[in-house]
């Protein structure tokens, strides 16, 4: 199905996971969101039937919930907690991570789950990439405020700039608790690398990425 693989997830023989490309067919029975750049997290223990509510992040215990995240440049991060048997998936594109999307959902895993993010997992698939991703000042001063942006941002104009969202992810995800160690990229960027759709190259469409426990 032209499904990518992280490292660090696919020694896990419990769950099965994907982050998938313009050429992925979409699994059936995924269990979407309405992405809005929020950092709305939706715990996903029973039917959900019909209705698809606005969150950025979903998480479940339950086997055979597949879960989903639809990107086009942002960033599709996958998790999994291998102690409590609990699998996510966040939508982080700047304004997600300027709204902490990534430390509400660990904030949840902890409260809900009573997961230990020091035993957490995560995988942050394709996005676009910090030599692509042009943006204003405005975007800069926006995620200061969540996290200090720092190296992350390379000024080339006097109002804009290069951002490297993947890093102030991967730093977010450690402000959350999780090590280094336990932290794995697919580091294709959507705009320059061949096979993905990105808005910033016009495209109206999105690939998904999806995480399930067998």
């Amino acid at each position: 199905m032209s499904y990518l693989k992280a490292g660090n997830l696919e020694r896990f023989s419990s769950i099965e996971h994907g982050f998938g490309t313009a050429s992925s067919l979409w699994p059936e029975d995924i269990i979407l969101m309405s992405q809005k750049h929020t950092n709305n997290v939706l715990i996903i223990e029973d039917e959900q039937g019909d209705y698809i509510p606005v969150a950025d992040a979903l998480l479940t215990s339950k086997p055979d919930k597949l879960l989903g995240v639809k990107t086009a440049d942002c960033l599709p991060i996958l998790l999994y907690n291998p102690v409590t048997k609990v699998v996510g998936v966040i939508h982080a594109g700047w304004r997600g991570l300027a709204n902490m999307v990534i430390l509400n959902t660990m904030d949840k895993l902890r409260t809900f789950y009573n997961a230990d993010p020091g035993s957490t997992y995560f995988s942050i698939g394709p996005g676009i990439c910090k030599n692509c991703y042009e943006v204003g000042m405005e975007v800069v001063d926006s995620i200061n405020t969540a996290i200090a942006v720092k190296d992350a941002f390379r000024q080339t104009s006097k109002d804009q700039g290069l951002l490297d969202t993947r890093s102030i992810a991967e730093r977010q995800i450690q402000a959350a608790g999780v090590p280094a160690s336990n932290i794995s990229h697919v580091n294709l960027c959507t705009r320059c690398s061949p096979g993905f759709y990105s808005y910033r190259a016009g495209s109206k469409e999105r690939q998904v990425s999806y995480i399930t426990i067998r």
